[in-house]
């Protein structure tokens, strides 16, 4: 018995090496999990097939990095769902989970692989079950500026600012206030990050 009746991945972000790649289809293969593959020199396609569903993930080459291109999935398979979030996890990505069981729905917001935010809700109440504080110390700070995979991350920084204000001008064409909303404010952080990352 399933703890719960679906979830669902949304604003999925994330990175892959080429060997985290391959663990992810190592560990699908495990679990009795159909997958086939597909590589060409920019795009690596992989396609899980669980009990209820398939499921399509396409993965673009940047630098030695492989970005997530879809950004939404709907779950079924507990097994499945427990591999894609240790993924997300493991390659310290972000997503928004909505889990539904029961009549309730409990959204759990995902930065840098740690959720961040936990929300239960149930008919018209709203409950905020974790909310993490935000610690940043001096040390923090220096030894995020000590970093050298700042190289790495501002390409695909950009990348993220390029497809958000994609987002963005779709919203702003059809006048979808909320998604404008949300762009605005997705742009806003990853803005601080790209000024963080030059300084």
């Amino acid at each position: 018995m399933h703890a719960y009746d679906q979830v669902e991945y949304s604003d999925v972000a994330l990175w892959f090496t080429e060997s985290q790649i391959q663990e992810l289809v190592a560990q699908l293969a495990e679990q009795g999990i159909t997958v086939a593959w597909k590589e060409t020199g920019k795009y690596f396609f992989l396609s899980v097939q669980t009990g209820y569903e398939t499921h399509r993930f396409t993965f673009k080459k940047v630098g030695r990095r492989y970005r997530l291109r879809n950004r939404h999935y709907n779950i079924k398979d507990q097994s499945f769902e427990k591999i894609l979030q240790h993924f997300i996890e493991q390659s310290k990505g972000h997503a928004v989970v909505k889990m539904f069981f029961g009549g309730q729905l409990v959204v759990q917001r995902i930065r840098y692989g740690e959720a961040d935010r936990i929300i239960k809700i149930s008919g018209g109440q709203r409950e905020v079950i974790f909310e993490k504080e935000c610690t940043v110390t001096l040390e923090d700070v220096m030894e995020a500026l000590k970093r050298c995979d700042a190289e790495e991350r501002i390409p695909v920084l950009e990348l993220e600012i390029d497809y958000e204000l994609a987002i963005l001008y779709e919203a702003l064409q059809v006048q979808n206030k909320g998604q404008i909303e949300v762009s605005k404010s997705k742009l806003c952080q990853l803005h601080q990050e790209r000024i963080m990352l030059e300084v």
